[in-house]
């Protein structure tokens, strides 16, 4: 981060939040959307980086507010600002990220599925009221199409048309037969440096960066838990529903999991990353997908 940016934001943390005795901070460099600030290793401040990200920020806090008794902890936001544009923070929920682990044990996937159970317990209803995105399998399928073709627009210079052709074709396959009940509240991000692990590995201390969280597609947060790790650890997980739901949600894994790089490279190429050729080579090449595109085809037409 900037010199200028962070001093500029710890003189807004200072002038908001005087009883905060700021002893040191440094800035996490891995927020792409928000600047991220700790303060003595203990209070975590998150500052939207444009007024999109701040509207979503601003659900974020409204639906965190409404979640009563989560099975793991997430962000309480105690510190709010007056000042816009708005910016908060929470008390760090220590641990390590997800990512740090080689595998998926079973506590972990037992938190997991507790989690899951019980984001599922929320109905739509709950969330009109909040301003909460809520989707159907129209809205969803058209939201979907639309970051493909967002996709293609920003990598066209380094993947063909042909390439986005043939994940849309995964897309129309993976949802044709999408159901009202494989909708739930959901995480919208749960890529593995959101999910904050003990040190041992074994268990789910929190969640955090609920900025995506809708009422949206299940298979989605279970594709984002998988995508680091082998195909088979979707096993258990699945077990926990069922087999009609299972069947039906694998496709869709299979395509978020394929779709999962361009996400990478679409900021790579917003940003002006010098990396941004080599890294869509690799997923031209399959290197950067969870499951090549031919294999991800040829476990859907066997499911």
């Amino acid at each position: 981060m900037d010199e200028l940016i962070m001093e500029s934001l710890i003189s807004r943390i200072k002038n908001n939040f005087p009883e905060i005795n700021i002893k040191k901070f440094y800035a996490i460099e891995s927020g792409w959307m928000n600047y991220i600030i700790v303060i003595n290793d203990a209070i975590v401040f998150r500052f939207p980086k444009t007024r999109k990200m701040v509207k979503k920020f601003q659900k974020e806090i409204r639906l965190l507010s409404i979640l009563h008794n989560p099975p793991v902890k997430v962000p309480e936001y105690v510190f709010i600002s007056k000042d816009e544009p708005v910016y908060g923070g929470y008390y760090k929920i220590n641990g390590v990220p997800l990512n740090n682990s080689k595998s998926l044990g079973k506590g972990i996937l037992s938190d997991f599925i507790r989690f899951l159970n019980y984001l599922k317990s929320y109905n739509g209803y709950k969330f009109h009221s909040n301003d909460i995105d809520i989707y159907n399998y129209k809205t969803w399928k058209y939201y979907e199409n639309s970051l493909i073709q967002m996709f293609s627009e920003s990598l066209a210079d380094h993947i063909k048309e042909s390439y986005f052709n043939n994940i849309v074709n995964l897309m129309e396959s993976a949802f044709s037969d999408l159901e009202p009940d494989d909708f739930s509240l959901i995480h919208g991000d749960l890529s593995n440096g959101n999910v904050i692990i003990n040190r041992r590995h074994d268990r789910i201390n929190g969640i955090i960066d609920w900025s995506d969280s809708c009422y949206g597609d299940m298979a989605l947060d279970i594709a984002a838990i998988v995508d680091n790790y082998p195909i088979a650890a979707l096993d258990p997980l699945l077990l926990n529903y069922e087999q009609k739901f299972s069947h039906r949600a694998i496709k869709r894994v299979l395509f978020y999991r394929a779709v999962s790089p361009l996400y990478y490279a679409h900021y790579m190429a917003r940003t002006g990353n010098n990396d941004l050729k080599n890294y869509c080579d690799q997923i031209i090449n399959g290197r950067k997908y969870k499951i090549r595109m031919g294999a991800a085809e040829k476990m859907l037409k066997n499911k």
